[in-house]
């Protein structure tokens, strides 16, 4: 009796094995949406994805964000005639409005600055490693800071349909149309100079950025990846397949580092699965077919990969696993679709409705590691010396510091130049000179700090030369970049002259940008010295900056930290004139309606 028990445990395991093994079959038109939302308007765009849940763009203007599980949290209006262009990064939403504008919108839904651009902008906008932004349009190349002024822009050839890529040591890549069979890549700065033009050796179908540089795949059927080593970009690894033809989808994942190429062949999806910074080989496999010509998304999950046309759609491990298949709703019922990190298939629906579909659990994360002797690696080369990729730091690190600089021999900047570079940080379209200014800052900010390692930090330069100094400050908030957040923060802590830490509140405030919170948890450390009470001058700067950043980093900010500190501002312990100060900067925000 015992046997026949153990026996039949087994078969139901065996059977139950079988099934977890077996892909879940979804038919859409079948299926009841585990949620939907009525968005007031056909979906200009695929959704985004935040770290809140989505936000969908419509044609009534309008920007709407709900949860993953779909309940609403806000619904605002944007600046302008909406296009199809927009891009999600670290919940900021840019969006291209009037073809020629972009608009900054915070997580709180809240638009804080529209830019103007002197063309018609045909891509999502790209965003950089320090948070600027690049827009190109047919033959034009233009990038922004994070406060919204243009740094710079040039006129190129035609540009091609691939999008702007973003390497490893911060510069851009453009690829131009096509032409004898062969694309020619033109890379630029982050400062807006031309550095050097790559010629591929047939035309490039696909790229894609990822933390390594850019992984490109050529119409010959070759792949690589490019990256920059030494100031000049290069090819760590070119490979080729034996698919005569070329990749029509790439995906990088995060988590595992490694990259899926997916190639249409013989009425299937062939998927080659590499190490990106190698090219090493690790798997290939055959999946579900896909149409190219009617591709609707491709991208990396945690569990693998997401692709679907406009009649299927599937996820897949990097061992070639599907995880599910599933037949989609007719194309006629909806405009565009999105799978999102917590498995929800979404649909942006013609009859103005979101409807979400929730694939499976999380699945299993299986990375394999092995050769497959079917891959060819003939006529592919990858480097062993290659080199040490650059990275963003690079570009203003390699920069000497001459005597010439130092004009005055004690400080970066001669009156001279300081002027011309508020002028020019004030105005905008100051290209090249960015790198200069950069680079200047960060050795003055270097400096300055170091000095409070020193015996006698009050017989700095910096400290007698208040002026100057601030000045330098307010320059770094004003270069539209993330460069200068830590140092601020750095300085909020190191810093105990009165005049000092109020002019490096004010600056602070004034770059806006905080995305880890560490500038306002340097006003929260301030408030607990019982030194800073008396400084009415100062409190009232920590009121404005936290208003300022706040506003826009958004209610997540304000929640964690703003309302915090103007709860303190506001207790009997400060000043009456304080303790009203905030009470007003707490009414600006019920303003704002965050």
């Amino acid at each position: 009796m015992k046997k026949i028990k153990l026996f039949m445990t087994y078969i139901c395991l065996s059977i139950a094995s079988c099934l977890y093994a077996q892909p879940r079959v979804i038919d859409m038109a079948n299926e009841i949406p585990d949620w939907q939302s009525v968005i007031g308007g056909n979906a200009m765009a695929p959704v985004v994805e935040t770290s809140y849940g989505i936000a969908v763009l419509t044609d009534g203007r309008m920007l709407s964000s709900c949860t993953s599980k779909g309940n609403v949290i806000w619904k605002k209006g944007v600046n302008g005639k909406p296009s199809k262009y927009l891009t999600e990064h670290e919940d900021f939403i840019y969006v291209v409005t009037n073809d020629k504008k972009i608009t900054l919108v915070n997580q709180s839904g809240l638009n804080l600055w529209t830019a103007n651009n002197s063309f018609k902008i045909t891509e999502n906008p790209v965003i950089g490693k320090d948070g600027r932004i690049f827009v190109h349009g047919e033959n034009k190349l233009a990038c922004f800071g994070i406060n919204g002024l243009r740094k710079w822009e040039k006129e190129t050839e035609e540009i091609s349909n691939i999008p702007t890529c973003v390497l490893n040591d911060g510069s851009v890549l453009i690829f131009l149309a096509a032409k004898d069979g062969k694309t020619v890549g033109k890379r630029f700065s982050q400062f807006g100079e031309e550095l050097e033009d790559l010629i591929f050796s047939s035309e490039v179908t696909t790229a894609t950025s990822c933390e390594q540089g850019v992984l490109i795949a050529l119409s010959s059927g070759s792949i690589g990846l490019c990256n920059v080593v030494n100031g000049a970009a290069g090819s760590p690894w070119i490979q080729k397949s034996y698919i005569h033809s070329s990749a029509f989808a790439i995906c990088y994942s995060d988590n595992s580092k490694n990259a899926a190429f997916m190639f249409s062949s013989g009425g299937s999806t062939t998927v080659i699965i590499l190490k990106t910074e190698t090219g090493e080989f690790l798997t290939q496999f055959i999946v579900e077919s896909i149409n190219t010509s009617e591709l609707q998304l491709a991208r990396s999950t945690d569990g693998g990969f997401f692709v679907a046309d406009k009649t299927n759609a599937f996820e897949f491990a990097e061992d070639g696993s599907v995880y599910w298949t599933a037949f989609l709703p007719p194309k006629n019922e909806w405009n565009y679709l999105y799978y999102t990190n917590s498995n929800h298939l979404i649909f942006c629906m013609s009859d103005w409705v979101l409807k979400s579909f929730h694939t499976m659990q999380s699945p299993r994360i299986v990375y394999k590691d092995f050769w497959n002797d079917t891959y060819s690696t003939e006529d592919g080369t990858q480097l062993d010396d290659y080199g040490t990729p650059d990275t963003p730091e690079d570009a203003l690190l390699k920069r000497d510091i001459t005597e010439e600089d130092r004009t005055l021999g004690i400080r970066m900047f001669s009156d001279d130049r300081l002027r011309d570079a508020e002028k020019n940080l004030k105005e905008g379209d100051y290209g090249g000179s960015e790198k200069e200014y950069l680079s200047g800052l960060k050795a003055e900010i270097r400096s300055y700090i170091a000095t409070f390692y020193t015996k006698n930090p009050n017989q700095s330069y910096f400290a007698q030369n208040p002026v100057y100094t601030q000045k330098l400050l307010l320059m770094a908030a004003a270069v539209g970049c993330a460069e200068f957040t830590d140092d601020f923060a750095q300085l909020l802590h190191l810093e105990k002259d009165p005049l000092m830490l109020a002019s490096i509140v004010y600056a602070s405030g004034q770059q806006n940008f905080d995305p880890d919170g560490a500038i306002l948890s340097s006003y929260e450390m301030i408030l607990r010295n019982p030194a800073a009470k008396s400084n009415i001058a100062l409190l009232k700067n920590v009121c404005d900056a936290t208003y300022n950043i706040c506003k826009y980093m958004g209610r997540p900010a304000l929640n964690k930290h703003g309302r915090e500190i103007l709860s303190k501002l506001y207790s009997p312990t400060f000043d009456k004139s304080v303790r009203t100060y905030a009470t007003s900067t707490l009414e600006k925000f019920a303003k704002l309606n965050m």
